[in-house]
């Protein structure tokens, strides 16, 4: 049997596997020879971590247990293992699965770490306890305090998440409605997003090639600004069209938009809210320049924005361009595709990754500089799951997106 943070890794693996592609395409573009063999050094690492992440479990076989980690594999002997025990992490708030020998060595596998509120963790927790030798009580009498194991009746029990859940939205119960609501779900979501990838790949493939880079104020008519205008309000104003449609589809089924928070009701309280989560996502930002600059300041792997100079007047395009995008993706992403995963029974953390996993692919643009998008959808995904409150996400999204266009306004 294998037990592992499947989402965490999965997700990893796939940035992982993304950032591979990035520098090994950026290799390919004209540059001089020792720079792009340090890329291709660096590619292939980042490939060969992202190969071993997916790799990363616990196994439990008859004869042996494995613990395999990043950098390093420890198998031991089903004889000398004692048995499986929950060991408490990151003061407390997460537990993770330890091996216990029969020498009194505690071996945590750190791949296995889970909250323990999530029920799919907390069963596999409940199994490692009592399934795999001797019981999780015996197991810490044994090692004491020391061996910073939980006794099994001090773990709280394992509830759904207190957000969006299962049990926390109506279900479809006419049999037609629900044998159509997968493909509902399918036609909403690739309506939405196959647009917006599309039009990441081909910006994406058009900077690789060298035929541009990313202008956020592409004119239509270069010497008319102010028709210009216009044209860019008209032409991104048509990406908000499946946005009501979504929200009439939630409604039919039993959530209208007040139930996913989308009411003036709470609004100050979900703006002082949303200016907290704002502030977390610039903190987390800073920490991936610093830790991956290198990368992200790399012009052959990150799409830099070469803007085309607009008049001042042109703040009013980035805060429509801000509060557009910010409706269309918090409703659809958010608003819809979590609470129709929810109501086809997926559980939060499977739904959470779906979701992020639809919401980084259409900033492939960007190259390697998606990865600066992550926090943002992590944080505002996590915020509407617990709290069912749209109004928070749209105000974050929203402040994010309108500082740096109004920025790139004054400084084009």
């Amino acid at each position: 049997m294998r037990l592992r943070a499947q989402g965490l890794l999965v997700t990893l693996s796939v940035i992982a596997g993304l950032l591979a592609a990035f520098v090994l395409l950026g290799a390919v573009a004209p540059q001089p020879g020792g720079a792009r063999a340090v890329e291709v050094v660096v590619g292939l690492a980042i490939a060969a971590a992202g190969f071993r992440l997916a790799r990363c479990e616990l196994r439990l076989e008859p004869d042996r247990v494995t613990i395999r980690n990043v950098l390093s594999t420890d198998e031991f002997r089903r004889a000398d293992v004692l048995g499986l025990a929950i060991q408490p992490t990151a003061r407390g708030r997460y537990r993770r699965i330890a091996v216990v020998l029969a020498d009194d060595r505690v071996v945590a596998a750190p791949w296995t770490i889970g909250r323990i509120d999530d029920p799919d963790w907390a069963n596999r927790a409940a199994w490692a306890a009592y399934g795999f030798g001797p019981t999780q009580n015996a197991v810490a009498d044994r090692l004491g305090a020391a061996g910073r194991l939980d006794r099994i009746e001090q773990l709280p029990v394992a509830t759904p998440d207190p957000g969006l859940t299962p049990a926390t939205v109506s279900a479809v119960q006419e049999p037609a409605a629900a044998r159509w609501l997968g493909w509902e779900i399918v036609f909403v979501i690739a309506a939405f997003a196959l647009p917006a990838v599309a039009g990441a790949v081909t910006l994406l493939a058009q900077h690789i090639g060298g035929v541009s880079d990313l202008d956020e104020f592409d004119l239509p008519l270069v010497h008319h600004a102010g028709v210009s205008l216009f044209l860019l309000l008209l032409g991104y104003s048509t990406t908000a069209t499946i946005v009501p449609i979504a929200l009439l589809l939630l409604a039919r089924t039993g959530q209208p938009p007040a139930s996913l928070g989308l009411t003036r009701r709470g609004f100050g309280r979900d703006t002082a809210n949303a200016l907290g989560i704002y502030a977390a996502i610039w903190a987390a930002n800073l920490a991936l320049v610093l830790a991956f600059g290198w990368l992200i300041n790399n012009k052959h792997l990150t799409n830099t924005a070469t803007n085309t100079h607009v008049p001042a007047y042109y703040i009013v395009y980035a805060i429509f361009l801000s509060a557009t995008t910010a409706i269309n993706e918090e409703v659809l992403v958010n608003g819809y595709f979590l609470t129709r995963l929810s109501q086809r029974g997926w559980s939060p953390r499977r739904a959470f990754w779906l979701s992020l996993a639809v919401r980084t692919s259409y900033h492939a643009y960007y190259g390697v500089g998606l990865i600066l998008t992550v926090p943002l959808g992590y944080l505002v995904t996590r915020s509407f799951q617990k709290h069912q409150r749209l109004n928070r996400a749209i105000v974050v999204h929203f402040v994010n997106d309108a500082v740096l266009l109004t920025i790139a306004v004054l400084t084009s």
